[in-house]
């Protein structure tokens, strides 16, 4: 069984960062800690807002850089020293990045030059904003190590490759919630057993189902799917709300021009919204900066009460002094749009062959914190078992540092699209593409021809590898890696397929290298990686994929 397995690597201490759209924090253990009691994780505590009363295992994860482009603070910091430059109206020089992982989300065209747009429009290199936050949050960490008297010596700068794992959200959470005290013994994780890994996190919504084999490891059957019906759906809705009320004009001055109310503001709702359920009193109440009742009554030249009066909302909300005393069902709905499509897509997948059997859900991430999310999967799958554990915003995180110590947990997963590689092949007259014809040393070739490695819902057990034979031309070669959402696509440049990156092999230390060799790629691991084989001198030589060479 897992828990007798050895500790799949001789490091000192496992280090764990998740960079998430909202909130961002780490976790840590010793190797020798977590031999004797692998629920001994350390987080952080000190996440403390200036402002709000919040507490938080995370921080916020923004970004404040200085007019230089140098970094200047992160998380609660970096809104608060905004915001007091923004009162002094300083702020138009740095560059301030919120909330900023979601525009990656939206973005199918990712590559090395990727630019975001900071608060007030200015924009950066998206790698550049990241490297600042992770590079943060490692030198936070080991700050606290060290301050905990373990002395470890100077990362670098950055992290290097061969101490670096990508660990899958639903993946870490299904690790952790194994080892939860009332799991142990659990006919939920017993051999055999099928259950659905839901990580609601502050962007996004990510689903996958674990099978249990009979060595105690888990089997991915089905991929992580999900959308964009996260937390911060819900505050768009608030917004939205406050924005009916008052008008475009009036909320647009209020973002602008006052930084420190709006933060207080969002944090104000984000300390409400964890208390709101289906099951509660007749109204909610939440503060308002008066900066914004002003506002609109000096622009607008009416009062705020007559503002609800005239809205949309009229009889569900009134005005106390600085508060909004709303009807819960009101504050209850904002819940609605994130939660239906949470529900239909989980409704869609239990409905799929592979997926029949599932007998619970893991609810995880800072969204199913919601005591209203928790409520509404129980009401609408009341034959599920439902498993929350007491800080699921920790349970990837923790589960990140447990998979750190034992990355072979995770036996198969399965292919999210079908993947394959550009080649070449001799043309056909009459059955290629005039338009693919070219002549390559002599030689009349069909060029872009999708040469498939796997198909999309193919199982791909750990350490298993695809292999073809390939030409090598010169001693360093690229060999582009494609992606389809056709099971079976005949070219790259097909519909549905977009170009994920490249592997570069440097074949200069292998013998005969001119000869033919084979190509290698492993796609059940978290990453893609590449080996390439000389068939006559048995040398190798691998690469890592990188998937954001796009030119």
């Amino acid at each position: 069984m897992e828990e007798q397995e050895e500790i799949c690597h001789n490091k000192m201490v496992v280090v764990a960062i998740d960079f998430g759209t909202t909130y961002s924090g780490y976790a840590f253990s010793l190797t020798s800690q977590f031999c004797s009691d692998n629920m001994k994780i350390c987080t952080n505590t000190a996440w403390i807002a200036g402002s709000g009363g919040l507490m938080s295992y995370k921080a916020p994860t923004c970004v404040l850089l200085d007019k230089d482009k140098q970094f200047q603070a992160f998380g609660y910091e970096a809104e608060d020293r905004y915001a007091e430059l923004a009162i002094e109206n300083k702020h138009h020089d740095v560059y301030f990045f919120k909330k900023f992982k979601m525009l990656l989300h939206r973005n199918p065209y990712l590559s090395r030059d990727t630019m975001i747009n900071d608060e007030t429009g200015k924009s950066m290199l998206a790698r550049v904003v990241f490297a600042h936050g992770i590079e943060y949050l490692k030198n936070h960490a080991m700050d606290l190590l060290n301050q905990q008297g373990f002395g470890l010596e100077e990362w670098e700068a950055g992290i290097m490759n061969d101490q670096l794992l990508i660990a899958l959200e639903p993946e870490a959470a299904s690790v952790f919630c194994r080892h939860l005290p009332d799991a142990r013994g659990s006919d939920v994780f017993k051999s055999g057993s099928r259950y659905m890994v839901v990580d609601l996190g502050g962007g996004t919504a990510d689903i996958t189902v674990h099978e249990v084999d009979d060595r105690g490891k888990l089997r991915e059957l089905n991929n992580a799917t999900g959308g964009a019906w996260g937390g911060t759906k819900v505050d768009a809705a608030f917004f939205q709300l406050l924005t009916d009320i008052v008008g475009e004009e009036v909320m647009g001055m209020f973002w602008k021009d006052h930084k420190s109310d709006a933060i207080d503001l969002n944090r104000e709702f984000e300390v409400k919204k964890r208390t709101i359920k289906k099951n509660m009193g007749e109204f909610v109440q939440i503060k308002i900066p008066i900066v914004l009742k002003e506002k609109y009554e000096k622009v607008i030249k009416k009062t705020f009460a007559e503002a609800i009066d005239e809205s949309m909302y009229k009889g569900r909300i009134t005005i106390i002094a600085d508060k909004l005393k709303f009807d819960s069902r009101l504050i209850q709905g904002l819940f609605r749009d994130p939660l239906d499509h949470l529900v239909e897509h989980i409704r869609d997948l239990l409905c799929k062959p592979s997926v029949k059997g599932s007998s619970a859900f893991l609810l995880v991430g800072g969204f199913s914190e919601s005591p209203i999310v928790q409520d509404t999967i129980k009401e609408k799958f009341p034959k599920m078992k439902v498993i929350v554990p007491a800080e699921p915003s920790l349970a990837v995180l923790k589960g990140a540092v447990m998979y750190g110590h034992r990355p072979t947990t995770i036996t198969t997963r399965v292919a999210r699209q079908t993947y394959g590689v550009a080649i070449s092949k001799p043309f056909i007259e009459g059955h290629h593409p005039e338009d693919k014809k070219q002549s390559t040393r002599g030689v009349v070739v069909c060029k872009d021809i999708f040469h498939k490695y796997v198909q999309e819902g193919d199982p791909l057990e750990l350490g298993e590898k695809q292999t073809m034979p390939f030409t090598s031309a010169s001693s360093v070669n690229r060999i582009r890696v494609y992606a389809s959402s056709d099971p079976d696509p005949i070219y790259v440049t097909d519909e549905g397929c977009s170009l994920l990156g490249e592997m570069i092999l440097n074949l200069s230390m292998v013998e005969n290298s001119g000869n033919t060799i084979e190509v290698s790629m492993e796609f059940g691991g978290v990453e893609i990686s590449v080996e390439a084989r000389e068939k006559h001198s048995g040398r190798t030589v691998r690469s890592r994929f990188d998937f954001l060479s796009k030119n």
